[in-house]
Order: C-alpha cells, then sequence, then structure tokens
C-alpha cells in the first residue's frame, strides 16, 4: 500500500531554501571552491532521513545564516516563523558581527593564544549548553546533522595522510589540532548525553561517533 510523506514542502519551506541560496550565494566551503550550499543540502537531507520536521529542514537551511551573514534572528522569525528562528539561535555560537571582531583580534595573537583564550572558551560554551539538552529539544538533531556533516568531511580530508599532510589539513581551521580534538570530543559526550538514540536518529548519531574516532583515533586520545 502507498505510504503518505510525513510532511509535504510548504511555500515557507521554498522560500527557506531560497533565502539559504541567495545568503550564502557566494560562499564556499573551507580550503574549497565547493559552493557552500551543499554543506546546507547535506545537513538538511540528513535532518529529513533522520525524521525531522519541516521546521526542523528549513533551521537546517538556514542554520548559518546568523553566524556567516548579517542576517538576524528576528529577521528569520519574521520571515519564516518563531521556531525556526530558534533552533537557529540554538545552533548558533557567535554571530557574524561577533566573528568580525574575533578575526581582527585574531590578527594579533599566535594561533595557539587564540585558540586557547578565544575559540575554546567559545566553543566550551556551546558544548554545555549542548549537553543540558534533550533530544526533545529540536535544535538537537539539527546541530547533530551539521557536526555529522563536518566530521564526515573532515575524516575524509585526513584519510590515508601521513603527518605532514594532515598537519596541512588543519591549518585551514581557525583553531590547531588539539583544540579541535577537544571540540569534537565535547560534542560526541554531548550527543551522548542527549541519548541520540530513537530509531530513526540514532544511525545519524553512529555516523557522527565514526567520523570523530577516525579523526581521533581512542587508541591515540
Amino acid at each position: 500500500m502507498s505510504v503518505s510523506p510525513s510532511w509535504q514542502p510548504s511555500p515557507k519551506f521554498m522560500d527557506a531554501f531560497k533565502w539559504a541560496c541567495e545568503l550564502h550565494t557566494l560562499d564556499v566551503r573551507k580550503g574549497s571552491d565547493i559552493p557552500y550550499i551543499g554543506h546546507l543540502l547535506g545537513v538538511a537531507s540528513s535532518v529529513i532521513e533522520a525524521g525531522g520536521s519541516e521546521n526542523q529542514a528549513m533551521a537546517a537551511f538556514l542554520h548559518d545564516s546568523v553566524e556567516d551573514t548579517s542576517t538576524s534572528i528576528e529577521q528569520i522569525a519574521e520571515r519564516i516563523n518563531p521556531e525556526v528562528a530558534g533552533i537557529v539561535a540554538d545552533c548558533t555560537d557567535a554571530t557574524a558581527e561577533q566573528k568580525a571582531v574575533e578575526k581582527q583580534i585574531r590578527k594579533s595573537l599566535s594561533r595557539e593564544d587564540y585558540g586557547h583564550h578565544w575559540w575554546h572558551k567559545r566553543k566550551k560554551l556551546y558544548v554545555a549548553e549542548l549537553t543540558a539538552k534533550t533530544m526533545d529539544d529540536t535544535s538537537v538533531l539539527v546541530a547533530l546533522a551539521d557536526k555529522t556533516y563536518n566530521a564526515e568531511n573532515t575524516a575524509a580530508d585526513l584519510r590515508g595522510l601521513n603527518e605532514a599532510d594532515r598537519a596541512k589539513v588543519w591549518e585551514k581551521f581557525n583553531a590547531d589540532e588539539k583544540f579541535q580534538r577537544e571540540w569534537y570530543l565535547g560534542l560526541l559526550s554531548a550527543f551522548r548525553a542527549n541519548k541520540v538514540y530513537d530509531s530513526r536518529s540514532e544511525p545519524l548519531f553512529r555516523r557522527f561517533e565514526a567520523a570523530v574516532n577516525e579523526i581521533f583515533p581512542i587508541e591515540e586520545r
């Protein structure tokens, strides 16, 4: 017998995707010429396949808009809806304006000092807030899809490389490998605390876990 979809894309869904394309039209993935919209599509796809709602999928399209563009949470609430805006807010650890200030400060610091005094503190706060959430919080699935996409891409970039070439991969990030290790292991612990184990979202969590374990092998921690 035929099965109906759990939800059908509304005009708002189309608008959220169109808006994301407009906001990120000139953006690329770190260290490449790959259009950034590919990341947003990948995150949205993972959200949908893990049983996410239309609002969660729309938030996936827009999850980096406040961090990387001049878009505000208030604008998202007005143009899309307050729930999507709330999810995006929870997925944001710094606004574009705050990151611009950080970028200027970073110029006067070593990578080590920047990682320790700025990047690490911001990420540590995000992990603490994520740890306190449960899967009932609609932002958790979007965050998991985002972090899984990033971890799998990083794992693929590092796969098969020697020590020197691995170091070059880490250079494209704002913080060094040791800070990235703490970040990813912190996220892994947070998602475990959220008990991401329902039948539809658990495979996504397992993908994230596998990617983190490939990047930072258990025996080397």
